[in-house]
């Protein structure tokens, strides 16, 4: 039944993330959350089925040219440090188990709270004087 459950699960996730390319974060982790995996499995885990599904979105989207190089460099200029600082952090002051989960359980709750907020007021925050879209 495991298999089963975990089949249709990606399965629905693969469709989201398809569909919207929303699923990783905000869909996968907390079904396995839900499914009972600690936080740095479910979110390592999604990682790996993140970089396999996104894959197939990017070959798509490259054909399609639905894809702003330019943005993907500057963002990619302050991602990939940030993501690299952020595991030295991780591993240096958070040794222990129980400390290493409770971080990452209470910042994927924020960020996916934060992710819904913009996506509820994207309308709103388009409009706003700080923000510039292209």
């Amino acid at each position: 039944m495991d298999a089963l459950l975990y089949i249709v699960a990606g399965a629905g996730v693969g469709f989201a993330v398809g569909l919207t390319g929303i699923g990783g974060g905000s869909l996968m982790t907390p079904l396995l959350l839900l499914f009972g995996f600690p936080a740095p499995v479910a979110i390592g885990t999604d990682l790996m089925y993140a970089s396999i599904t996104k894959a197939g979105g990017v070959l798509a989207h490259h054909r399609q040219k639905s894809i702003n190089w330019t943005v993907v460099k500057r963002m990619a200029a302050g991602s990939l440090p940030a993501a690299g600082l952020t595991i030295v952090v991780l591993d240096q002051f958070f040794t222990d188990s129980d400390s290493y989960t409770h971080v990452l359980t209470v910042s994927l709750g924020f960020m996916l709270i934060l992710s819904s907020i913009v996506l509820l007021f994207r309308k709103q925050l388009y409009q706003s004087p700080f923000l510039t879209t292209a």
